[in-house]
């Protein structure tokens, strides 16, 4: 389904590719709102689809009661691993501007069946990602209104959240970037400030020195880097920008080499600084459910503490409102090649939204989030759909590695460096990938990569459906 319809022989940053997607013939007529984001409001797609308030709320903990001491370094290998990556997605993304985001750029490496897969896997993540912090943003909510002594159940937090996300994507993506930004920088704020006041009430005394390595285990790094890689997931959203940013060519790409670096810094930093300040107060971190307002009301900031909570309740919705909309578009991509129904190809004339995809999205969601609310703990919706979640981005981001170095070969613009930087890339992020399943994980996450290794072969079969009605429909046209 894909034409490339002019290339040159040698591509350089400056040569773009332009490649287009037909648009299948009952597409609605409304297109999406181009050339309508800055380069501010497309951070603000991947930052809220990251939501780094939320790592310190209650990924950090995680990461820490399995790699223990080595958070940090998790975290940094998780840091390199993610930079590495944008590299590799942004071999397409400065070359031409697509709606299709991974799915488009495996495709359009290593052909139909395997981008295919590229795209379930991710819209698999985008969905499981969304149950997962909205039960955060349940967690959280629920906390935030304990302080006024009110009580909500979680299932009708989970649905609460989810409604007001799909209403927040349907709204416009001009709206919803610009307000996802501004939550995120204020939460972010906040957390930093508890951050300073830490270090001053230590004495500044942060450095590898004050981690004690006795206690650092490869096994434990390599155990922790899974949940690690999940504090980055949806940095490159971004890149499901390419119809409605300005720019794109030059935008999309700084915005997908930034965020994960930046966020990155911050991840490193948050693990030091609160593996430091829970040191010596008898509690552990591996086991705290609220440990920046702990921390804070360790160190007389109680204040910070209810600002933080608030903040986490933003940033946890906000992942949700940026996952639903990079989910949509490539929803809306894979419809335009005829794989997925018409309907979710349909456009609002006035909203610019992919109205239908994000309205599946969102009903998936509830039914998920709600029911497994219902029957399960709170805390274990989050664990048990942020674990599964990894699977998918993991898989994703192996194929477009592998993606890049062949794309470019086929455009006769490979040179060593890529091959080298896409080795190193791969080898990362197979670290996560063995580590989810060996040792073999105790309690449900044994039977996760069945699931989603099930998931992937009905998607190829799906595939394999859709392909044979669209050729007969080419056939007897």
């Amino acid at each position: 389904m894909h034409e490339k319809i002019s290339t040159t022989s040698s591509i350089e940053p400056a040569q773009k590719i332009i490649i287009q997607h037909p648009i299948s013939a009952t597409e609605n007529s409304a297109e999406l709102k181009a050339n309508s984001l800055s380069f501010f409001e497309v951070l603000g797609e991947s930052v809220a689809s990251i939501a780094p308030t939320a790592t310190p709320a209650i990924t950090i903990p995680v990461v820490f009661a399995l790699a223990g001491n080595g958070t940090w370094i998790s975290y940094i290998i998780a840091t390199v691993a993610c930079v590495l990556l944008a590299k590799q997605v942004n071999v397409f993304s400065r070359r031409y501007a697509t709606s299709g985001s991974i799915y488009t750029y495996v495709t359009d490496g290593l052909g139909g069946h395997v981008g295919f897969v590229s795209g379930a896997s991710i819209l698999f993540a985008y969905i499981t990602t969304a149950v997962a912090v909205l039960a955060g943003f349940a967690i959280y909510a629920h906390s935030l209104l304990a302080y006024f002594h009110i009580s909500v159940s979680y299932p009708f937090l989970m649905a609460l959240g989810t409604f007001s996300a799909w209403f927040m994507a349907q709204k416009g993506v001009e709206v919803s970037t610009k307000t996802m930004m501004i939550m995120e920088f204020l939460s972010v704020s906040i957390i930093s400030i508890l951050g300073i006041v830490l270090l001053f009430t230590h004495h500044f005394a942060i450095n590898p020195n004050n981690v004690d390595f006795t206690n650092v285990s490869f096994s434990g790094i390599a155990s922790g880097l899974g949940l690690a890689f999940f504090s980055f997931v949806g940095f490159e959203g971004a890149a499901s920008m390419g119809k409605e940013a300005k720019k794109p060519l030059k935008n999309i790409p700084r915005v997908i080499m930034l965020s994960p670096l930046v966020v990155g810094i911050f991840f490193v930093i948050m693990s030091l600084i609160m593996i430091m300040g829970f040191s010596g107060t008898g509690n552990s971190l591996g086991t705290s459910t609220a440990p920046l307002a702990f921390l804070a009301s360790q160190n007389h900031v109680s204040f910070l503490g209810y600002c933080i909570t608030l903040g986490a309740v933003i940033s946890f919705w906000s992942s949700s409102v940026g996952v639903i909309t990079a989910g949509s578009r490539i929803m809306m991509k894979m419809s335009d090649e005829g794989f997925l129904s018409d309907k979710f190809a349909f456009i609002n004339k006035k909203k610019k939204t992919p109205t239908y995809a994000i309205g599946f999205a969102g009903s998936l969601i509830t039914v998920l989030g709600v029911s497994f609310s219902l029957l399960a703990s709170i805390e274990n919706v989050y664990d048990w759909y942020g674990t599964i979640a990894v699977w998918g981005f993991l898989i994703a981001y192996l194929l477009v590695t592998i993606s890049a170095p062949v794309f470019l070969f086929k455009n006769k613009s490979l040179k060593i460096g890529n091959i080298i930087s896409a080795l190193i890339t791969g080898l990362l992020l197979l670290i996560p990938i063995i580590g989810s399943i060996y040792p073999e994980p105790s309690g449900p996450a044994k039977f996760f990569p069945f699931i989603f290794v099930g998931w992937i072969i009905i998607s190829l079969i799906f595939y394999d459906i859709r392909k044979r009605k669209l050729l007969n429909t080419d056939f007897q046209r």
